[in-house]
């Protein structure tokens, strides 16, 4: 009887995802193919692992066994995985980070931009979410690390949280909006609701600040129109229309210098500092790959610049 890691992957990420679509777009097969990875474990096993139904798969009592076994090995291949990594240096390995929605657009690109030129050996795959889902997917060991904004993460001995300077947070519109031309912080304040609120997904620490800054009690009244992942995409409604949007300064650095995005002139406490933090499993070895690109975002976070 012949077992493959690639099978046992397949039956855990099914039972995690509970129906055969979402597990088969995961593993980025089809569902007839994941079928019969299945079917084959199951006969190699002698054992029915799962019941199937029109709502998704359920764990057999058997299932639940082999499941526990399976997590064991495929955790112990990453370990051999990693400790391979370490012996052969940071040239070369495989690299899963996740970033928040505001961070990664301001570090990203010139990250990823500079790691295919210098480090063409290293395989990067990176997921940008907001934090709580970081964090879910660090504890699944789908990720090696995480670079999110962290008020919100309570305190675990299960992770090593390291932070990162601060990001800058304000309202922002496209130079020409009306609200430009009003003076007087009070008026100004009273003339946002007047129009339409564009942000990402924000934890409470952001939420708190935009209630604030709106003067409203309760952070679920804060007025959020038009909410997206996608900075990029918020950025470029923000240039073509009147939304204020909401965003990390360090997110439109380019914007504001060449003057196409303006903050408002609201003033703001030390308040508005939302910390940034790079998260990992403390009982885990992180593998050199890992490692130099840790090195590399904390150099972006920091100065703007990779140190060679």
């Amino acid at each position: 009887m012949m077992l493959s890691l690639r099978t046992l992957k397949h039956f855990s990420t099914l039972v995690e995802e509970r129906h055969y679509s979402r597990a088969a777009a995961q593993l980025h097969l089809t569902q007839s193919a994941l079928s019969r990875s299945i079917q084959s474990l199951e006969d190699a096993l002698g054992l029915k692992l799962l019941d199937r139904s029109a709502t998704g798969v359920r764990l057999t009592n058997p299932g639940r066994s082999v499941l526990a076994h399976a997590r064991r090995v495929l955790a112990e291949a990453a370990a051999l995985q990693r400790e391979s990594e370490l012996i052969r240096g940071l040239d070369s390995g495989d690299v899963a980070m996740g970033a928040g929605i505001f961070p990664a657009a301001g570090f990203l690109s010139p990250l990823l931009t500079q790691l295919a030129r210098d480090y063409p050996g290293i395989s990067m795959r990176v997921e940008i979410e907001g934090w709580t889902t970081l964090v879910e997917m660090l504890a699944q060991d789908k990720l090696d690390f995480v670079v999110a904004v962290t008020h919100s993460l309570p305190p675990s001995a299960e992770f090593t949280v390291r932070p990162l300077p601060p990001q800058h947070a304000g309202l922002f519109v496209r130079a020409g909006h009306p609200l430009l031309a009003i003076r007087g912080k009070g008026a100004l304040r009273a003339a946002l609701m007047n129009y339409r609120l564009a942000a990402a997904p924000l934890p409470p620490r952001a939420r708190a600040q935009l209630a604030a800054l709106y003067r409203l009690p309760n952070i679920e009244d804060v007025p959020i129109a038009l909410e997206c992942n996608s900075v990029a995409a918020l950025r470029a409604v923000a240039l073509g229309s009147d939304v204020i949007f909401f965003s990390m300064r360090e997110s439109i650095s380019c914007e504001l210098s060449e003057g196409s995005l303006v903050q408002l002139p609201i003033p703001y406490s030390d308040e508005t500092e939302l910390t940034c933090s790079i998260i990992h499993h403390s009982r885990r070895t992180l593998s050199p790959a890992s490692l130099q690109v840790i090195s590399m975002v904390e150099d972006l976070m920091r100065g703007g610049t990779i140190s060679p």
